[in-house]
């Protein structure tokens, strides 16, 4: 009978699988599925997609980008919403500002994608809206307008913009 095998990263843990490259033992928790069959960490050489790799100095690139964009598109509506308050407007123009907001971050990036530059966009999309009503309310009502901030806050229809916008934006980032 020959003596047990031990996971070369978790000594303590007995086993019977090897790696098909470079043939050392692993557990079940080291193996790595790989094309060929199982590896160790080491032979499969996990690496990632490098669209998803997303240096630091991104995330502040996108986010500047995601804010302009996001205040100038939450300028338009909040203008356009003066004049129209439909639904199927700040709808349709949600649809637009979050694929508007989407690509600005998007190219910015070179295209990278992942969760930390959805975050991102969502953010975007929240804050360039507050500012956006912001902006507007001072220069409609002068600065005293500003304390009719908190009613649109509480408005369930002034998020639909917002909301929507992120939702789109987040997409095409995924």
């Amino acid at each position: 009978m020959s003596e047990p095998l031990y996971c070369v990263n978790h000594p303590d843990r007995e086993t019977l699988l090897r790696c098909g490259k470079c043939d050392r033992p692993i557990c079940t928790e080291c193996m790595v599925r790989h094309p060929v069959g199982l590896r160790c960490p080491q032979c499969a050489q996990l690496k990632k997609v490098p669209t998803y790799d997303v240096p630091a100095r991104y995330y502040l690139l996108a986010l500047a980008a995601g804010l302009g964009s996001s205040l100038l598109c939450g300028l338009f509506v909040e203008v356009l919403r003066m004049f129209f308050s439909a639904f199927f407007i700040s709808f349709l123009l949600a649809l637009g500002a979050g694929a508007i907001i989407g690509e600005s971050i998007g190219r910015v990036t070179g295209y990278k994608r992942g969760r930390g530059l959805q975050v991102v966009a969502a953010i975007s999309v929240i804050i360039g809206t507050i500012a956006a009503t912001l902006l507007v309310l001072a220069f409609t009502f002068g600065l005293g307008g500003m304390v009719l901030l908190p009613a649109f806050l509480l408005n369930p229809y002034y998020w639909l913009y917002p909301i929507v916008a992120a939702a789109v934006a987040i997409t095409r980032l995924r």
